[in-house]
């Protein structure tokens, strides 16, 4: 009879722990563990009414057996940006002024990693020149192809995010492929037609913002190896422009940069 008395003592007596994230400690009785949230009662109040703390809040849960349970939330985890678009269409904004166009496609494979292709158009935008008589006009197209890795975005809840998948800053490696034809003047003042090839590899940096869901804004900067098929007597005034890489034949050395604005493209709705 005494041996059941104090077990029942014993049990009155026993409760859980929470262990919140700011070290705050919870005397309480779990009540339920869900998917998102733990729901309890405090352990010296049966009766008492039933609180709901996220599962974001709480570092570990021990057990009156002592048994623990942590909660560490994975940002990697795909199923936390199920509902987020995952691809963009980008243009680059200042490229036209510059006598170019490129559209940027990216897709996000999976959290912190996408890939992303670029079409540029040489040709299609203002005209340089670099005398009033001389316009080189070029007609030609680039390819590139990158692997973006992104810093992962910020949960504080299951319902309140700081940003999007495809926003934050980036390092992105790419690959440039271009060719366009132009007018070169040579020494002796006479005009021909050259088909210039060029090409990169290069290591941009950069930060995404995505607005409202709907539009994004893309800012890089970039450096790397460069190289064409020009000779210094064929460069005339145009040196190190490839449009979309500027790239100097004799160092080696290649920039790129810009600025995109784009949306993103969201899934038809049956």
């Amino acid at each position: 009879m005494l041996i059941l008395m104090v077990a029942g003592l014993m049990s009155t007596h026993a409760q859980d722990k929470i262990i919140k994230k700011d070290g705050k400690v919870l005397e309480v009785k779990v009540i339920e563990v869900g998917s998102a949230d733990v729901k309890y009662r405090f352990s010296n109040d049966d009766t008492g009414p039933i609180y709901t703390l996220e599962k974001s809040q709480i570092q570990k849960i021990i057990y009156q057996n002592g048994r623990e349970e942590s909660f560490k939330q994975d940002l990697k985890n795909p199923e936390l940006y199920a509902d987020q678009t995952k691809n963009a269409l980008k243009l680059n904004f200042i490229a036209p002024l510059l006598g170019y166009t490129q559209i940027n496609f990216e897709h996000n494979m999976r959290p912190g990693k996408s890939y992303e292709l670029a079409l540029g158009l040489i040709g299609l935008g203002k005209r340089e020149h670099t005398t009033l008589l001389y316009d080189r006009k070029p007609l030609g197209a680039y390819f590139g192809a990158g692997y973006k890795y992104s810093k992962l975005p910020d949960f504080i809840n299951r319902t309140e995010r700081y940003s999007h998948v495809l926003q934050g800053q980036y390092v992105k490696t790419e690959l440039i492929f271009g060719v366009y034809g132009q007018d070169i003047q040579n020494t002796n003042g006479d005009f021909y037609r050259k088909s210039t090839v060029f090409g990169g590899f290069m290591l941009n940096l950069g930060k995404q913002w995505v607005l409202g869901e709907e539009f994004l804004i893309d800012t890089y900067l970039g450096i790397g190896y460069a190289l064409d098929n020009l000779k210094e007597d064929e460069e005339n005034g145009f040196t190190s422009n490839h449009f979309a890489l500027a790239a100097n034949g004799n160092s080696g050395l290649g920039l790129t940069a810009g600025l995109k604005v784009g949306m993103l493209l969201h899934k038809k709705r049956r």
